[in-house]
């Protein structure tokens, strides 16, 4: 399938560097990449699985061009350092993208492709330009569609619903409008994938 270019349009959260060397650390909200446009969102943000999405982040150093072979950049995810540039050396986790040829111009933005379930969570960038250190973070949470299906029986109404994450949701039937009550809930179960699915049967 055709992938769109990742565009990064950043707002802004100034940051406060150590030793005036960094200027400012902008660090936008997750943009959804797939056929729809991206709209920039808050510090905390909502990803379709399947999508893919920009976690956008620039900065603004006072000399120019940046020396990047004095520059370090790390994203993590809780604990876990998803893309690091180090020396000028890049390494990523598979599905995460850095903008290499962006650096010197200050894109620190991080793309993540075909979001999962375990993509959720707290996202720390982490820039130095030594001496200087600047840190932000941004809560990415992960949503999921779901399908349903109907079938006429003679005497019980099924709806069978998959696919949809978190695991939390509220399935009714309705009847003219008005919530039908004597309906039974499946227990949902969990996909290979992280979603879940569960039947809601009116008799």
């Amino acid at each position: 399938p055709h992938c769109p270019a990742w565009v990064p349009s950043p707002l802004r959260f100034p940051l406060t560097a150590r030793r005036g060397q960094i200027l400012s650390s902008d660090l936008g909200g997750a943009q959804a990449r797939d056929s729809h446009p991206a709209t920039p969102a808050g510090p905390s943000d909502l990803a379709m699985l399947g999508s893919d999405v920009l976690l956008p982040c620039s900065f603004t150093i006072r000399e120019s061009p940046v020396n990047l072979a004095t520059f370090y950049l790390a994203w993590a995810r809780g604990a876990e350092k998803v893309a690091e540039y180090l020396r000028e050396k890049p390494t990523y986790q598979p599905r995460v993208k850095l903008f290499l040829e962006e650096l010197s111009r200050g894109n620190c933005s991080l793309g993540l492709r075909i979001v999962r379930v375990e993509d959720e969570g707290r996202y720390t960038s982490t820039l130095i330009y030594t001496p200087s250190k600047a840190e932000k973070q941004l809560e990415l949470q992960v949503t999921g569609e779901f399908r349903s299906t109907g079938t006429d029986a003679a005497t019980s109404f099924p709806c069978h619903v998959w696919g949809f994450y978190p695991q939390d949701v509220t399935i009714t039937w309705l009847r003219d409008g008005r919530v039908l009550t004597d309906a039974t809930r499946s227990a949902p179960q969990r996909n290979p994938d992280g979603t879940f699915n569960l039947t809601l049967t009116y008799t």
